[in-house]
């Protein structure tokens, strides 16, 4: 799902022009630059709401003074920025996290997991289904939660007891790996 977006000029504003979403989580800069949101995650398209974390972005991005934090972002892999998006002064990520439309990649900003502990809580968007997140119990390595056949499991060194319970896993700020867990469930 692609959408482009119109973002207003203002003084100070860094991002000038239209944004094109391109999933729930990445966008092109007006500049053609990717974008990724850095922190969190949200459904690859496909996935059961993927489209609503597109649609929720664009409309976060719509006709709003946008700015990037931190104004010069690193790069991840792939060669897309790593950032957020300030949209008239509120985080487009903390939004999608509250919303229940992304989940906390990078557990370390506390504001980030607090915000995805009452969006558990709530059961909001794609925390509705944890019911059906898998055969329970996970292996917990440094940040992330996994099936317990996962050959990530053996790389990180870091690992605590087999948990049953993902919601309280998303509480405290860990998330699903990418490659083992098809999120949401």
């Amino acid at each position: 799902m692609r959408r482009s977006v119109a973002a207003l000029a203002g003084p100070g504003a860094e991002v000038e022009g239209r944004v094109e979403v391109l999933d729930g989580d990445t966008l092109r800069l007006p500049d053609g630059r990717k974008l990724r949101l850095a922190a969190i995650d949200t459904p690859e398209l496909g996935r059961p709401g993927a489209q609503q974390a597109a649609e929720c972005l664009a409309g976060l991005l719509q006709g709003r003074r946008l700015r990037l934090q931190p104004p010069d972002p690193p790069r991840d892999r792939y060669g897309r920025l790593l950032a957020d998006v300030v949209a008239d002064g509120s985080s487009v990520s903390a939004a999608l996290v509250e919303r229940g439309l992304a989940w906390v990649y990078d557990g370390r900003d506390p504001a980030l997991v607090a915000l995805q502990a009452r969006a558990v809580d709530a059961r909001a968007g794609v925390h509705a289904r944890l019911d059906r997140a898998g055969p329970a119990p996970f292996v917990v390595t440094s940040g992330r939660f996994h099936r317990r056949d996962c050959p990530w499991v053996a790389r990180d060194p870091v690992r605590r007891e087999l948990e049953a319970d993902v919601a309280r896993l998303l509480r405290e700020g860990y998330a699903p790996c990418r490659s083992c867990l098809p999120w949401p469930p």
